[in-house]
């Protein structure tokens, strides 16, 4: 996977995210991984079609998906990862998908996004794909989250 594509990703989470006024996202750490494979409960898969094929999951636990939908909704408590929630965090996925690949259009590579798929559970681990994967991990004061990049050579 060629990093240079990587950038646009993590420049379109922290946008968005500072826009929703989450609680200071910062990134905590990257790691690779041999595929594309998370653990979390709450995991938004956004299909990368055009210049780029892959996906981009956005992956955490179910307390910081109920509290990042409550940072959404304007500190509205969230006490069960319902509909709502699950709207709401199928709607920042799609702004950061659509903020990043606008960040790649600059860059010169067209790429359109798939509708957001939430898959949630728990104890689950969700194979989603058998490419290499970069993982950058994040920290607010909603939580963590991890952004899982597979992007298809």
């Amino acid at each position: 996977m060629d990093i240079k594509y990587i950038n646009p990703f993590i420049g379109g989470l922290l946008h968005v995210s500072n826009m929703l006024g989450f609680g200071g996202m910062q990134r905590t750490g990257i790691s690779k991984r041999d595929k594309l494979q998370t653990d979390h409960d709450v995991n938004i898969i956004i299909g990368l079609v055009g210049g780029l094929r892959g996906n981009i999951v956005f992956s955490m636990h179910e307390a910081t998906a109920c509290n990042i939908a409550s940072t959404m909704m304007g500190g509205m408590p969230v006490s069960q990862f319902d509909m709502l929630p699950r709207s709401a965090l199928c709607e920042m996925a799609n702004m950061i998908a659509g903020n990043s690949v606008s960040n790649l259009e600059q860059m010169g590579s067209l790429v359109d996004i798939t509708p957001p798929t939430l898959v949630s559970g728990k104890n689950m681990v969700s194979l989603i794909s058998q490419v290499e994967t970069l993982v950058v991990q994040f920290n607010a004061k909603e939580g963590a989250v991890e952004l899982n990049i597979a992007i298809e050579d």
